[in-house]
């Protein structure tokens, strides 16, 4: 299996669970991964249920957080209430360290765009009440996205990952306090607008991830995703910012310590 990453590198959004879904060693991946040099990251949920099976799959990586959460297709399992009183147990029994995956999804419009909103609004509620970060979901959703945080603001902050909207919805993001993520769509050949975008942003509201299994870089396209990729974006985003890789490395590194206050 292929690598490209260097020391000191942060993956702050995977999915551990769907990589070993779809056939991946993920332990053995991850391990790699590590030992060719990732710092840390996130594995991300998209279900409450999901959680412990994650937090089984990943105990022996302690530079690995855990998020939990509910990805908007889980509108179409339960009504809100429903799915806020058991990602709440879920956060009172675990103490993860953020609540995500969460957001809007007008592309598959699941469930109705009132239960996404709902659910969305009710989970950022529930992120203010435990003081955690939040990993926001958007496709195709961004001024509505925006006034949901305009309307219930994270107050520990949070991170709207694989950022793929114009410059100007980032700007709204950055500016209301949050963190912009970029994925492997950065490093795509057609994506010269993703790229202006990224070169505009503030260093300090800027990380990176993989989004595995999805979204491989344009040098694995059509090859499943891990977190041993993620030097792809790294590589386009500091060509894009034209800044040494070691400054990037180390701003990114300083960028993710500071949303999640870790040290590993």
């Amino acid at each position: 299996m292929d690598f490209h990453i260097s020391q000191g590198m942060i993956d702050t959004h995977f999915h551990a669970s769907v990589m070993e879904g779809k056939g991946m060693n993920t332990v053995l991946v991850l391990r790699q991964a590590v030992n060719s040099g990732l710092a840390g990251g996130i594995d991300i949920g998209l279900t409450p249920s999901d959680f412990l099976g994650r937090k089984r799959l990943l105990k022996d990586f302690p530079s690995i957080l855990l998020s939990a959460g509910c990805y908007p297709s889980e509108t179409e399992r339960a009504d809100t209430d429903s799915l806020l009183s058991e990602l709440e147990k879920l956060l009172e029994a675990e103490n993860p360290s953020a609540l995500g995956e969460i957001g809007l999804d007008w592309h598959w419009d699941y469930g109705s765009r009132k239960q996404q909103k709902d659910l969305f609004a009710g989970q950022i509620a529930l992120a203010n009440k435990y003081n955690l970060p939040v990993l926001i979901h958007n496709r195709e959703a961004d001024a509505d996205i925006i006034d949901i945080l305009t309307a219930v603001p994270p107050k520990a902050g949070g991170i709207l990952h694989c950022f793929s909207s114009p410059y100007e919805t980032a700007r709204k993001i950055v500016d209301s306090g949050l963190y912009i993520s970029f994925a492997g769509n950065l490093t795509y050949k057609k994506n010269d607008s993703l790229r202006i975008a990224a070169s505009k942003l503030p260093l300090d509201r800027i990380v990176l991830e993989t989004d595995s299994p999805y979204l491989s870089p344009q040098k694995r396209r059509g090859k499943p995703n891990h977190p041993g990729h993620i030097g792809y974006t790294y590589e386009v985003l500091a060509e894009v910012l034209k800044i040494e890789m070691e400054d990037l490395i180390i701003r990114v590194d300083r960028n993710f310590r500071k949303l999640f206050n870790s040290g590993f």
